[in-house]
């Protein structure tokens, strides 16, 4: 009991100081206005929390799930490069390797989350209406292992061992706590180095012209080369969310989706019965 009042501690301290920073921040970039909390953006905040907190509908299953996945890799026999090959390489130069090989991985990764049959369970990280850092956590089970998979699949596969995985995703994770965040920053001549806020924002975006585009995590170079960058400028007043929207019902984004999968199978039987009475 004392050691989960202790975890609970370390982890409303470390929620609280990301929200002073990024309010800071936001100040910093929006002036008075990024002290207004809306009551539709405590809902939203809420929501989020809640969903990081219920059940396996969690944003701690990326990080549960790393060791049994790097156990998997390691059972399989798939292949990997030695990590002896890595002895004489600065960490700098290591840890960029990693997370480059990670980001194009997770690059494509995302793209698929945005195809038809995959589109459900990603949708669910999209519903917010109120982006913000905290809608990072919004994000549903089934979607936290593909993300998961993908970062233990490439992690292994450059010979990275697991403490230096967990050392990634952390790094990873801090990121997009950031691109959430209410923040109108482009990283002027820096916005094609390193993914901003502004750019993600316009990959939430509920503007026809934003769909499909801006899928990198960190390095906006593979949107760019792959030809799905867009960021034509603030992003801040532009509404976030999707159509079909469950918003901040815990319990319908939990549910979206399987509903969304079931309907999807109703319509294929219907389409198919169709073709067959024809």
């Amino acid at each position: 009991m004392e050691g989960m009042l202790v975890n609970l501690a370390y982890e409303v301290a470390a929620y609280a100081g990301l929200l002073v920073v990024f309010t800071l921040l936001a100040v910093a970039t929006r002036g008075r206005e990024a002290l207004e909390w809306r009551p539709e953006l405590r809902q939203s905040a809420l929501t989020n929390f809640l969903i990081l907190h219920i059940g396996a509908l969690t944003g701690a299953l990326y990080f549960v799930t790393i060791a049994p996945l790097v156990a998997a890799y390691d059972s399989l026999g798939l292949p990997q490069i030695s990590p002896s090959a890595w002895q004489d390489v600065p960490f700098v130069i290591k840890a960029l390797a990693a997370l480059i090989v990670y980001d194009f991985s997770l690059y494509w990764v995302h793209r698929f989350l945005h195809t038809s049959w995959l589109w459900p369970s990603h949708a669910v990280h999209h519903s917010d209406p109120e982006l913000h850092f905290l809608s990072w956590s919004r994000g549903h089970f089934t979607e936290q292992l593909v993300i998961a998979a993908c970062l233990v699949f490439s992690s292994s596969w450059l010979g990275l061992d697991i403490k230096e995985i967990y050392g990634l995703a952390l790094v990873q994770g801090l990121h997009q706590y950031y691109v959430h965040a209410r923040i109108d920053w482009d990283h002027g001549i820096f916005k094609y180095l390193i993914v901003s806020p502004q750019m993600h924002r316009w990959h939430h975006a509920e503007v026809e012209a934003a769909y499909d585009k801006n899928f990198a995590s960190i390095f906006p170079v593979f949107d760019l080369v792959f030809g799905t960058y867009y960021n034509p400028g603030s992003c801040i007043n532009v509404p976030t969310g999707i159509g079909n929207n469950p918003d901040n019902n815990v319990f319908a984004l939990i549910l979206h989706p399987f509903r969304e999968w079931g309907r999807m199978l109703a319509e294929r039987k219907r389409a198919s019965g169709t073709t067959e009475s024809a």
